[in-house]
Protein backbone atom coordinates (compact mmCIF):
# COMPACT_ATOMS: atom_id res chain seq x y z
CA UNK A 1 0.00 0.00 0.00
CA UNK A 2 1.55 3.40 -1.06
CA UNK A 3 0.55 7.16 -0.02
CA UNK A 4 -1.90 7.23 -2.96
CA UNK A 5 -3.77 3.99 -2.04
CA UNK A 6 -3.96 5.71 1.79
CA UNK A 7 -5.93 8.68 0.59
CA UNK A 8 -8.08 6.18 -1.39
CA UNK A 9 -9.10 4.26 1.54
CA UNK A 10 -9.45 6.99 3.61
CA UNK A 11 -12.27 8.57 1.09
CA UNK A 12 -13.55 5.10 0.88
CA UNK A 13 -14.39 5.41 4.72
CA UNK A 14 -15.18 8.74 4.70
CA UNK A 15 -17.86 8.72 1.20
CA UNK A 16 -18.58 5.45 0.90
CA UNK A 17 -20.90 7.23 -2.07
CA UNK A 18 -18.04 8.38 -4.27
CA UNK A 19 -15.29 6.24 -6.07
CA UNK A 20 -12.03 8.01 -5.57
CA UNK A 21 -10.25 5.10 -8.55
CA UNK A 22 -9.55 8.41 -10.62
CA UNK A 23 -7.48 9.48 -7.97
CA UNK A 24 -5.22 6.15 -8.45
CA UNK A 25 -4.01 7.31 -11.97
CA UNK A 26 -3.83 11.06 -11.17
CA UNK A 27 -2.47 11.29 -7.93
CA UNK A 28 0.19 9.11 -9.07
CA UNK A 29 1.00 10.81 -12.23
CA UNK A 30 1.29 13.99 -9.76
CA UNK A 31 3.50 11.89 -7.75
CA UNK A 32 5.43 10.88 -10.19
CA UNK A 33 6.25 14.18 -12.48
CA UNK A 34 7.06 15.75 -8.30
CA UNK A 35 9.51 12.96 -8.28
CA UNK A 36 11.16 13.11 -11.73
CA UNK A 37 11.29 16.74 -12.31
CA UNK A 38 13.86 17.56 -9.98
CA UNK A 39 16.38 14.64 -10.71
CA UNK A 40 16.02 15.90 -14.49
CA UNK A 41 16.95 19.31 -13.27
CA UNK A 42 19.76 17.92 -11.30
CA UNK A 43 21.06 16.34 -14.31
CA UNK A 44 20.89 19.23 -16.32
CA UNK A 45 22.70 21.75 -13.62
CA UNK A 46 25.37 19.34 -14.76
CA UNK A 47 26.07 20.24 -18.42
CA UNK A 48 24.67 24.25 -17.38
CA UNK A 49 21.05 23.85 -18.98
CA UNK A 50 17.60 24.50 -17.59
CA UNK A 51 14.68 22.30 -19.12
CA UNK A 52 13.79 24.91 -21.26
CA UNK A 53 17.05 25.49 -22.49
CA UNK A 54 17.32 21.66 -23.07
CA UNK A 55 13.49 21.12 -24.58
CA UNK A 56 15.26 23.64 -27.30
CA UNK A 57 18.63 21.78 -27.99
CA UNK A 58 16.70 18.23 -27.91
CA UNK A 59 14.29 20.37 -30.52
CA UNK A 60 16.94 21.10 -32.53
CA UNK A 61 18.97 17.94 -32.86
CA UNK A 62 15.87 15.69 -33.44
CA UNK A 63 15.32 17.76 -35.99
CA UNK A 64 17.85 16.67 -38.19
CA UNK A 65 21.07 18.39 -40.17
CA UNK A 66 21.51 21.27 -40.42
CA UNK A 67 19.73 21.39 -36.83
CA UNK A 68 18.28 24.86 -37.09
CA UNK A 69 14.59 26.01 -37.04
CA UNK A 70 12.50 28.90 -36.88
CA UNK A 71 11.62 30.46 -33.44
CA UNK A 72 8.04 30.16 -34.86
CA UNK A 73 8.39 26.36 -35.65
CA UNK A 74 10.46 25.70 -32.02
CA UNK A 75 7.35 27.18 -30.29
CA UNK A 76 4.76 24.89 -32.80
CA UNK A 77 7.10 22.03 -31.33
CA UNK A 78 7.92 22.64 -27.77
CA UNK A 79 7.14 23.23 -24.45
CA UNK A 80 7.55 26.82 -24.50
CA UNK A 81 5.61 29.72 -25.26
CA UNK A 82 7.51 32.19 -28.29
CA UNK A 83 7.82 34.61 -25.81
CA UNK A 84 10.28 31.91 -23.65
CA UNK A 85 11.77 30.56 -27.13
CA UNK A 86 13.27 34.38 -27.84
CA UNK A 87 14.05 34.53 -24.46
CA UNK A 88 15.73 31.19 -24.52
CA UNK A 89 17.79 31.76 -27.64
CA UNK A 90 19.31 34.49 -26.25
CA UNK A 91 20.51 32.49 -23.72
CA UNK A 92 21.37 29.93 -25.46
CA UNK A 93 23.14 31.79 -28.26
CA UNK A 94 25.40 33.83 -25.47
CA UNK A 95 26.30 30.31 -24.16
CA UNK A 96 27.68 29.67 -27.59
CA UNK A 97 25.66 26.52 -28.44
CA UNK A 98 23.24 28.12 -30.82
CA UNK A 99 23.62 30.89 -33.62
CA UNK A 100 20.83 32.72 -35.56
CA UNK A 101 21.77 32.41 -39.09
CA UNK A 102 19.35 34.55 -41.89
CA UNK A 103 17.87 32.79 -44.70
CA UNK A 104 19.29 33.30 -47.76
CA UNK A 105 15.91 33.40 -49.52
CA UNK A 106 14.20 35.63 -47.24
CA UNK A 107 16.41 37.86 -44.76
CA UNK A 108 13.32 38.63 -42.41
CA UNK A 109 13.47 34.80 -41.51
CA UNK A 110 15.96 34.07 -38.99
CA UNK A 111 17.09 30.54 -37.57
CA UNK A 112 17.92 29.34 -34.78
CA UNK A 113 21.12 26.16 -35.22
CA UNK A 114 23.21 24.36 -33.42
CA UNK A 115 26.47 25.29 -33.05
CA UNK A 116 29.48 22.30 -33.36
CA UNK A 117 29.65 22.92 -29.36
CA UNK A 118 25.33 22.75 -28.91
CA UNK A 119 25.50 19.81 -30.80
CA UNK A 120 27.94 18.21 -28.57
CA UNK A 121 26.68 19.43 -25.83
CA UNK A 122 22.91 17.89 -26.77
CA UNK A 123 24.21 14.58 -28.03
CA UNK A 124 26.08 14.40 -24.19
CA UNK A 125 23.10 15.57 -22.42
CA UNK A 126 20.66 13.14 -24.12
CA UNK A 127 23.14 10.40 -23.44
CA UNK A 128 22.99 11.49 -19.99
CA UNK A 129 19.03 11.82 -19.96
CA UNK A 130 18.27 8.31 -21.40
CA UNK A 131 20.56 6.44 -18.70
CA UNK A 132 18.89 8.47 -15.96
CA UNK A 133 15.57 7.44 -17.56
CA UNK A 134 16.03 3.90 -18.16
CA UNK A 135 17.50 3.48 -14.60
CA UNK A 136 13.83 5.10 -13.08
CA UNK A 137 12.40 2.43 -14.82
CA UNK A 138 13.89 -0.07 -14.02
CA UNK A 139 11.43 -2.03 -12.05
CA UNK A 140 9.57 -2.09 -15.59
CA UNK A 141 9.87 -4.34 -18.29
CA UNK A 142 9.91 -3.69 -21.88
CA UNK A 143 6.21 -4.92 -22.28
CA UNK A 144 5.61 -3.23 -19.18
CA UNK A 145 7.08 -0.11 -20.41
CA UNK A 146 5.38 -0.18 -23.92
CA UNK A 147 2.04 -0.87 -22.37
CA UNK A 148 2.26 1.95 -19.73
CA UNK A 149 2.77 4.29 -22.78
CA UNK A 150 0.17 3.42 -24.75
CA UNK A 151 -1.97 3.66 -21.86
CA UNK A 152 -0.65 7.07 -21.45
CA UNK A 153 -0.98 8.38 -24.77
CA UNK A 154 -4.76 7.11 -24.27
CA UNK A 155 -5.24 8.92 -20.86
CA UNK A 156 -3.53 12.06 -22.50
CA UNK A 157 -5.97 11.69 -26.09
CA UNK A 158 -9.25 11.45 -23.30
CA UNK A 159 -8.34 14.48 -21.71
CA UNK A 160 -7.79 16.28 -25.01
CA UNK A 161 -11.43 15.37 -25.85
CA UNK A 162 -12.72 16.07 -23.03
CA UNK A 163 -11.11 19.43 -23.27
CA UNK A 164 -12.21 20.25 -26.66
CA UNK A 165 -15.79 18.99 -25.74
CA UNK A 166 -15.76 21.26 -22.75
CA UNK A 167 -14.90 24.24 -24.66
CA UNK A 168 -16.91 27.21 -23.79
CA UNK A 169 -18.26 27.70 -27.20
CA UNK A 170 -19.11 23.91 -27.00
CA UNK A 171 -20.93 24.24 -23.99
CA UNK A 172 -22.55 27.27 -25.59
CA UNK A 173 -23.91 25.53 -28.33
CA UNK A 174 -24.70 22.40 -25.99
CA UNK A 175 -27.31 24.62 -23.93
CA UNK A 176 -28.75 26.54 -26.93
CA UNK A 177 -29.54 22.89 -28.52
CA UNK A 178 -31.05 21.83 -24.76
CA UNK A 179 -32.97 25.11 -24.43
CA UNK A 180 -34.94 25.00 -27.72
Amino acid sequence: MDHVDGILAEWRVERPDLDPSPMAVFGRISRIAGRSAPLLVQLLEKYDLTPASFDVLANLRRGGAPYRKTPTELAATSMLSSGGITFRLDRLESDGLIRRVRSSKDRRVAYAELTPVGLKRIDKVMDAHLRQENALLALLGPRERTELAKLLAKLERSIVEFRTADAPSNRAGKQNRSAG
